[in-house]
């Protein structure tokens, strides 16, 4: 790809920017898995002076006018226009907030997530609202800040960040169908499981969970020298660097199911990180994909793909080998029962398939309407609990387990949580072009994994960088829409389950 001299200008602060992400995700991961207790408040400083150095750069006027040169060019490539709208972000914002109080943003973010961190195994979420006032203070004073025309509320603007173009007024129109296909469905299967044996976990110890991870990580095709596996107060993965894509997991003695589908969502999104072209590294395009691009890829290898009855033999022998000899007197159809059991419970992580999507839609409808101004930070247990009974019809024990169990809102990551909806959309559409394509529940039955991510690699992970809207119709063909997710729905949990 031959670039414009505009672009060759910038080369040397896109490379500054790059360090400055990777140690500043080296720090994080470290934060997040090993760095002592005592120490926490010292690393988080560290990502704080990465965050300032970085902003000094999208307020240096010199980076400023070359972007603005490469904006302005009359023919302009789509990478680079891409790129260009990526970096204009941040230099609106520091032109719009002095350095010094976007410095005082995020160290109000990195603080509420150290206090989350601390707070959250103690049940103590009045120990942490001050601290998440504050971070929602100088949130909502970013999203008002950065609003653009057209946008009606804040929590557009919120939304924009994590998906370009996104609205609260769209997000209710396609989010609306899922939720009354969800609603319909849940009674029905839920009394069809009364007719079934009563659903009981054998406890395994760590190890054992640990080397059914590896197993699983190895079938899914997550490379191990250019990541790694480690625990985490709330599992994620990292796309740390070109060759530096990690994981977590959080394992559960009470249920090996919740560590085993954490594991197949994290490598998911690595697997996208691993497999990236080397031609978007040239391009500086690596960062660009959108949170629900990137969930699209966690949820279609967690769900579709790892909850599918073409994985079932596959998942029933690695079990077998990995757990304990009791897998193998399992019928299939009972190993398939106990993956897909529908079961409404407080905990999102460890949700089943189909009631996932309305812990979502609370997130949602809360954090749209926190941000917007209509409720308060110390409003939010109450109204959590009563959405939690009004929607799954369950109690939710404590703030440990409800409101504090997600590390999203404690760093200001508002706006991210549709995407994992989003996500589920955007699979179930890929998955069917994929059956079109390559058969691809053939392929999962036959253990040809390799093939599954060649495809993908070729068809959707290098045109990632694109906006979503148009990335979305260049892998399928047709423009975003709920009719593949809640087709995929009716289909495996209206006749079976």
């Amino acid at each position: 790809m031959q670039h414009s001299a505009e672009f060759y200008a910038l080369e040397p602060y896109l490379k500054a920017l790059r360090h400055h992400r990777y140690l500043s995700s080296l720090i994080y991961y470290d934060l997040a898995t090993a760095c002592p207790e005592q120490s926490i408040s010292s690393e988080s400083e560290l990502m704080n002076e990465q965050d300032e150095e970085m902003a000094k750069i999208y307020s240096d006027p010199d980076f400023v006018s070359k972007v603005n040169a490469l904006r302005n060019r009359q023919e302009l490539i789509p990478e680079e226009k891409r790129l260009a709208d990526s970096l204009s972000y941040n230099i609106l914002l520091l032109q719009k907030m002095p350095l010094e109080e976007y410095v005082g943003a995020k160290k109000a973010f990195y603080k509420s997530n150290e206090m989350w961190r601390k707070c959250k195994p103690l049940n103590d979420f009045q120990g942490w609202l001050p601290y998440w006032k504050e971070c929602i203070r100088y949130a909502r004073k970013i999203d008002r800040l950065m609003m653009k025309e057209g946008m009606e509320t804040p929590y557009d603007s919120a939304l924009d960040q994590w998906e370009p173009g996104e609205r609260s007024q769209w997000l209710d129109e396609i989010f609306r169908p899922v939720k009354e296909c969800i609603k319909t469905l849940l009674p029905k299967v839920l009394d069809r499981q009364k007719s079934y044996p009563e659903l009981r976990l054998t406890s395994y110890d760590i190890d054992h969970q640990r080397r059914l991870a590896y197993a699983l990580l190895s079938w899914e095709g997550y490379d191990m020298s250019k990541g790694c596996l480690r625990e985490s107060l709330h599992p994620f993965s990292t796309d740390i660097a070109q060759f530096d894509a990690r994981i977590t997991t959080e394992y559960s003695l009470s249920d090996w199911r919740a560590a085993a589908y954490s594991e197949i969502h994290e490598a998911g999104h690595a697997l996208e990180f691993q497999n990236k072209p080397q031609e978007m590294y040239d391009n500086y395009l690596e960062t660009l994909n959108t949170a629900a691009i990137c969930e699209t890829h966690s949820r279609l290898y967690e769900n579709i793909i790892g909850k599918s009855k073409s994985f079932m033999p596959t998942f029933k022998r690695l079990c077998e080998e990995h757990l304990g000899k009791e897998f193998q007197t399992m019928s299939r159809e009972d190993f398939y029962r106990i993956i897909n059991y529908v079961k409404p419970i407080p905990n999102r992580c460890d949700s089943d398939e189909l009631t996932y999507s309305l812990h979502i839609i609370i997130r949602y409808e809360i954090e749209r309407d926190l941000i917007n101004g209509v409720i308060e930070c110390e409003d939010v247990p109450v109204l959590w609990n009563e959405k939690y009974k009004e929607y799954l019809g369950v109690d939710v024990p404590n703030d440990a387990e409800g409101c504090m169990q997600d590390i999203h809102w404690s760093d200001n990551e508002i706006g991210y949580f549709p995407s994992y909806l989003l996500g589920n959309l955007y699979g179930a559409m890929i998955y069917e072009k994929m059956e079109e394509d390559i058969q691809v529940s053939r392929l999962i039955e036959q253990e040809k994994m390799d093939e599954v991510l060649s495809y993908l690699k070729e068809h959707d992970y290098r045109y990632d960088w694109m906006e979503p809207n148009q990335w979305i119709k260049k892998v399928t063909g047709k423009e975003l829409s709920s009719d593949a997710f809640i087709h995929y729905l009716k289909k495996k949990y209206g006749e079976g389950i």
